[in-house]
């Protein structure tokens, strides 16, 4: 990103340095601004490989933030000049930013305080994942249908299921998308069964000769999902005694691709009051 420097407000208090929890690509911090506490410093540092994001949630229209990158001291962005709310950037290297919430002080009367929250991010293909799902089959009914849906961002979704042994595996993919694939890893062995990328098929099945537990990866090809879409999917996951192998029966068909997020967002919206 182009260094071009930017000015930034003066006289901001010490800055707070930001930590995110375990497991949670982001963090919230909550504060205010006034005539005479004009600004507040925040630091992260954002490792090599991730995209740092920065939203401002406030009612004030004159609250605004800036970006330092302190290793090159270059002045990244100031909302204030592009007249945005939330800014991103993608590090090739780790680097800590300064970021300065402020207010222009003859903006606000004496004695007034706006309030407002900085949500921070920073998140990478993998944190974008979403969790892996236990295919957990109902009494009598040997067969498990999963619904999901994968993006540019999130390519992938994995499934685990146990099977005891003398059953059949069977794994069908229903989907509109004829780039989404499916690939079966035996655990236990920590060997791939089949990719049906190269397969070329939609369905796959094998026995169990001792019992163990499988990985099934629903993936695309990110360069095959255009950006803002998401591909949808129907997974059926069976599992039968060998010699009488048992219809899935028809699974819905997955709706049309619908519009997903580029990026990741909090999980709750801050509802900063000014």
């Amino acid at each position: 990103m182009a260094g071009a420097c930017l000015g930034l407000p003066v006289a901001a208090s010490q800055a707070v340095a930001v930590t995110f929890q375990a497991g949670n690509p982001w963090t919230q911090e909550v504060g205010s601004v006034s005539h005479e506490d004009a600004s507040h410093d925040y630091t992260v540092t954002a490792e090599a490989g991730k995209t740092l994001q920065v939203n401002l949630v406030s009612r004030d229209p004159n609250i605004f933030f800036t970006v330092k990158n302190q290793d090159d001291r270059n002045a990244l962005v100031d909302t204030m000049k592009t007249g945005a709310t939330t800014w991103s950037t993608q590090n090739a290297a780790a680097a800590t930013y300064t970021i300065r919430v402020y207010v222009q002080p003859e903006a606000m009367p004496r004695g007034s305080v706006s309030k407002y929250a900085l949500q921070i991010g920073q998140y990478g293909a993998q944190d974008l994942q979403p969790a892996t799902t236990e295919v957990a089959f109902q009494p009598n009914n040997p067969w498990a249908q999963m619904t999901g849906s994968v993006n540019a961002e999130a390519t992938s979704h994995d499934f685990t299921v146990a099977l005891d042994a003398g059953k059949t595996l069977q794994v069908n993919l229903i989907s509109q998308n004829t780039n989404l694939h499916f690939k079966v890893d035996d655990l236990s062995s920590n060997k791939t069964l089949v990719d049906t990328a190269e397969a070329g098929t939609n369905t796959w099945s094998a026995p169990v000769a001792s019992a163990t537990n499988f990985r099934i990866r629903v993936y695309i090809d990110p360069a095959a999902v255009p950006p803002g879409t998401s591909a949808q999917y129907a997974l059926q996951v069976g599992q039968y005694a060998s010699a009488a192998p048992a219809a899935a029966g028809t699974a819905a068909q997955p709706a049309t691709p619908a519009t997903a997020a580029s990026a990741p967002a909090p999980a709750s919206t801050a509802g900063a009051n000014g």
